[in-house]
């Protein structure tokens, strides 16, 4: 029994100590998925890279045009073309690395097209070949 009240009388303090908790929960969500939301709503004009990995000689060159022609290794190929000789690649060597060398005017849709074409091809292992910065 509490001090100082009598059996009849009804607790009429309310505990705020959960609803504090349930705000606080709330609170680190909203933070946490803000930077998401807002991210997604920008759009962005990446920088060049003035950091970059040394390119992996043995990695099959996956070239994408400003006109949406493909080459595989310097060769012109059709995307079916692509996709078949990839296959073959894969046949021989299952950790086949690729890396994909884009024009700056190909639209992010026809990169990411390419890069669909690449996981349908069997290949795991795709880095990106990007222009390097020079420092000043």
């Amino acid at each position: 029994m509490a001090a100082g009240l009598k059996e009849d009388e009804a607790i009429t303090a309310i505990n705020v100590t959960p609803l504090v908790d349930v705000v606080l929960v709330l609170l680190v969500v909203f933070m946490a998925t803000a930077h998401l939301i807002s991210h997604r709503a920008m759009k962005l004009r990446l920088p060049e890279v003035v950091h970059s990995d040394v390119q992996d000689m043995n990695a099959a060159m996956v070239a994408l045009g400003a006109d949406s022609s493909l080459a595989l290794n310097g060769k012109e190929l059709t995307r079916m073309e692509l996709m078949e000789s990839l296959k073959q690649m894969t046949l021989v060597n299952p950790d086949l690395r690729v890396t994909l060398s884009a024009d700056q005017g190909v639209s992010w849709g026809g990169i990411s097209s390419v890069l669909d074409d690449l996981k349908g091809a069997g290949i795991e292992r795709i880095s990106a070949d990007v222009a390097t910065k020079s420092r000043l």
